[in-house]
């Protein structure tokens, strides 16, 4: 076993190389739990050398022009990527479906290229973009988006037109991310605009589906705006712990793992 020192030098390297890096991936590399994963990089950003955002760490001369959006994509893409795949099956040719915002929403959109007939709008400026490129390829997708105040470090329009935009709508489907999930607290997040502009995106919908990589369980933010039983059904990947599913389908939540 290495010393905490030499790991951490190496750790440190292989941020620097990656720009971003999970902690599932560290604590793999290097044979390590998770908990220790953690406090090193704890100590590498009070050394100055990273910066720890949520689920990893990206090298620290990145995080003054590097979105946290963008950091985000980057993390869990496999895992993201089986849960976004997951998610367009529940999605029926004609279909209404709303696309929040958010890294595994965005990873969503490459998936519904054998769609028929979707009105599709969104609440993220990152899925937009991607939309526009699929309305090109898909010429009978109906898609907007619902403007308003750009949150630029989650990529998201907020603001009171948004909001006001999706209290008009009435969709089958509302598909959102998340920041935080807690067994007690339900669904939570960072600022009151992000909270408003869900809890409308939700309220809209007949059913309401979350995808969320693992790493966002039993995790609390600061303002929480959805309970369970709100929720139709959550979607995350095979590394969640057995325990935590248990827990939260006891709960009655419907969690389908991928």
């Amino acid at each position: 076993m290495k010393i905490p020192e030499k790991r951490r030098i190496e750790i440190k390297e292989l941020v620097q190389k990656e720009k971003s890096v999970s902690v599932e991936k560290i604590a793999e590399v290097f044979g390590i739990s998770v908990i220790t994963v953690r406090r090193d990089l704890e100590k590498l950003q009070e050394q100055g050398y990273i910066t720890k955002v949520h689920g990893g760490a990206i090298i620290k001369s990145s995080f003054t022009y590097e979105p946290v959006f963008e950091i985000q994509k980057e993390l869990y893409r496999d895992e993201k990527s089986r849960i976004a795949s997951e998610a367009a099956k529940r999605i029926n040719d004609g279909d209404s479906i709303i696309i929040e915002s958010g890294s595994t929403c965005l990873a969503m959109v490459k998936f519904l290229t054998e769609k028929k007939n979707l009105r599709i709008s969104t609440a993220g400026v990152s899925v937009a973009n991607e939309l526009l490129k699929l309305v090109q390829v898909n010429k009978d997708f109906e898609v907007s988006a619902c403007g308003g105040i750009i949150r630029e470090g989650s990529s998201t329009y907020v603001g009171p037109h948004a909001v006001s935009y999706f209290k008009n709508l009435n969709v089958d489907i509302s598909f959102i991310g998340a920041v935080a999930i807690s067994l007690t607290k339900g669904l939570s997040t960072a600022t009151q605009f992000d909270a408003e502009i869900v809890k409308a995106v939700t309220d809209c919908a007949k059913k309401v589906i979350v995808l969320t990589d693992s790493s966002k369980f039993h995790k609390e933010s600061y303002i929480n705006f959805l309970p369970f039983e709100n929720i139709t059904e959550i979607i995350t990947d095979s590394n969640i712990e057995p325990k935590t599913a248990d827990s939260f389908t006891r709960l009655g939540v419907k969690l389908t793992i991928v």
